[in-house]
């Protein structure tokens, strides 16, 4: 039996979507060349590149949970295609280059997507902040600053009172602002890209897929129902493991994020002057926010290993973060308070693989999904069929995540890295 990663609450983001989709469950056998499993911005990337190929052959994507109610509908937003802020100091040159190739890429299939279908999902050249608000985080920050300069990478850089007029708050000692990022709603994208899927695509909800019998062809097991599909696309990030695939090479980490109310015009304010921003943190157990088209304040901050904490935690959690930045905020400003499963891998490089004679699958977001795993279905499907590209080999060259040892062990090393980070925030 295949397990299944459940949420304990809904999306705030999906909660507030203008474009919401139905999804149907499985409730018949059926047959399907093409299979993917999972409807996030992976699997939907497939299933459209499959479409693309195969017009005249029946695409069936199943997913465990409703429309854009997995991580991709519970993650922030940002889409930073220029991640010299976020690459790996250890990645050589080359494979840093891979790594802007591959969202950039990600960042034109989407932006085509979007127009093509006018989907209507907040899509915002906003760019954003990258903040420091400790000691530490301020050597961080410029660290990057230094790699930005030396790769002729234009930023901005903020006195005080310009990080107090921009995001209305003094919390930060130390910001800049780069122009390389787009916001978006991500529920309303995901609910976008499925309600704008060929017509041979054929998309169940409420489906997990609990086994997988290998044969000629595969017989997947899901709601008490058998589909028959001689291809198999995994798709599902942090369920890999459940499928007995690379459980010693990602991990999952929860984050939590909470969605305020819509705002009054003089809270608005307080948030700064621009209707629409977006601040990623230099230290990684600091907070990612958002200000959303003037009307909301999005707060992204805390992490947990393997299990999800419960809501209340949560949200006194988040509240306490939000004072500290906005002390003269109501405490109970959050409407929707919501955490997200994201896959890790030891090096940053993504699962890239294949598991069997007919089944592949990608994982490994390492936190930047959006474009990154649009990008990875999307070459999941090309490198299967033989369509070959300077992309795919450098994907293929670089998809190669170091091993992870199991429990006790991995919770262990994970506990030890939260309170080298914390230590390192405090200056002890």
């Amino acid at each position: 039996m295949i397990s299944r990663l459940d949420h304990l609450s809904r999306s705030g983001w999906n909660a507030v979507a203008r474009n919401n989709v139905s999804g149907a469950c499985l409730q018949q056998d059926m047959h399907a060349k093409y299979l993917v499993v999972g409807a996030g911005y992976a699997g939907l990337a497939a299933a459209r590149r499959l479409a693309e190929l195969f017009p005249d052959e029946t695409i069936v994507v199943l997913d465990a949970t409703r429309p854009a109610e997995n991580a991709s509908g519970r993650n922030s937003g940002f889409m930073i295609d220029l991640p010299y802020a976020k690459i790996d100091s250890r990645s050589s040159p080359e494979q840093s280059q891979w790594q802007i190739n591959l969202l950039r890429s990600g960042q034109r299939l989407l932006r085509d997507w979007v127009d093509a279908h006018n989907i209507e999902c907040g899509w915002s050249k906003a760019g954003h902040y990258k903040a420091a608000t400790s000691d530490f985080g301020i050597g961080q920050l410029k660290a990057v600053e230094a790699t930005l300069e030396k790769n002729r990478i234009p930023f901005r850089r903020l006195a005080p009172r310009q990080i107090r007029s921009e995001l209305g708050s003094s919390h930060y000692k130390r910001a800049i602002w780069l122009q390389n990022c787009t916001l978006v709603q991500p529920a309303e994208l995901v609910n976008g890209l499925i309600g704008s899927l060929p017509k041979n695509v054929t998309v169940f909800f409420d489906t997990p897929v609990s086994a997988i019998s290998r044969g000629s062809p595969y017989t997947v097991t899901a709601n008490n129902h058998e589909i028959s599909a001689e291809f198999i696309f995994l798709c599902a990030n942090t369920g890999l493991p459940f499928f007995g695939h690379a459980k010693y090479r990602q991990l999952t980490m929860y984050t939590y994020a909470g969605l305020s109310r819509e705002l009054s015009d003089a809270e608005s304010a307080a948030f700064g002057g621009a209707a629409e921003w977006g601040v990623t943190p230099v230290e990684r157990l600091e907070a990612t926010s958002r200000k959303i088209d003037g009307r909301r304040f999005m707060l992204r901050a805390g992490f947990s290993y393997k299990h999800e904490l419960p809501t209340d935690q949560v949200k006194r959690h988040l509240s306490g973060m939000l004072l500290a930045r906005y002390p003269d905020m109501p405490a109970d400003l959050f409407e929707y308070v919501w955490g997200g499963a994201v896959s890790l891998t030891r090096n940053g490089d993504p699962v890239y693989e294949r598991f069997g004679e007919k089944i592949h699958g990608v994982s490994g977001c390492n936190a930047s999904g959006i474009l990154k795993m649009t990008m990875l279905g999307t070459l999941l499907v090309d490198g299967v069929f033989g369509l070959d590209s300077e992309l795919l080999d450098q994907t293929r060259r670089f998809s190669h995540p170091n091993f992870i040892p199991p429990d006790p062990i991995r919770r262990m090393a994970v506990n030890m890295s939260i309170r080298k980070i914390r230590q390192q925030m405090n200056g002890s």
